[in-house]
């Protein structure tokens, strides 16, 4: 008897996180569980990164029909080229 209640109230908060996670995928609340892998409003993709020095690199970054080839370092982030249908020659 003396092991029964505690045993209930583990099983109570169990059920109430139970309810919880299954109302977040339901997406009732402002902290949805996204169902896909997307995120609604990010359209960039790294597409390739190359690592030169600890601190230095370079990104291929795509979105939507853009491309560009990014040259990160400690003072920030450098654009060396830009392609796509937007571009002008």
């Amino acid at each position: 008897m003396e092991t029964l209640r505690p045993v209930l109230a583990i099983a109570f908060v169990l059920a109430l996180l139970g309810a919880a996670l299954w109302a977040l995928r339901r997406e009732a609340g402002p902290l949805r569980i996204p169902r896909s892998g997307k995120q609604p409003g990010r359209g960039f993709k790294v597409v390739e990164r190359i690592p030169l020095t600890p601190q230095h690199s370079l990104h291929v970054v795509r979105a939507g029909a853009e491309e560009w080839i990014l040259a990160t370092h400690p003072q920030g982030c450098s654009v060396i080229q830009k392609s796509g249908s937007a571009e002008t020659a």
